[in-house]
């Protein structure tokens, strides 16, 4: 499963909507600093969504596990499912 498209409009609309809102909303300091932690942990959901869904082993060549029959990044020592050593 490739999720490259809804990432990269996610992460560019974090970032716009930060800049918009420090730059034109003239935000206190308590604001900026709420704001930044809703969208990082908003951008950490989204990071760990991709985790879930596997997304990140298309990145990188994998096999299937012995053990759990789940696909592993081939370059670990351990699977990423159960652990086992590969």
């Amino acid at each position: 499963m490739r999720l490259e498209w809804p990432i990269y409009a996610f992460t560019a609309s974090v970032f716009l909507s930060f800049a918009l809102s420090v730059q034109f909303l003239s935000l206190g300091i308590g604001a900026v600093v709420g704001l930044f932690v809703l969208l990082t942990a908003a951008y950490a959901w989204v990071a760990w969504v991709m985790i879930k869904q596997k997304a990140v082993l298309e990145l990188h060549a994998y096999m299937t596990c012995p053990t759990c029959d789940e696909l592993t990044p081939s370059q670990g020592k351990h699977c990423m499912n159960c652990g086992a050593e590969l």
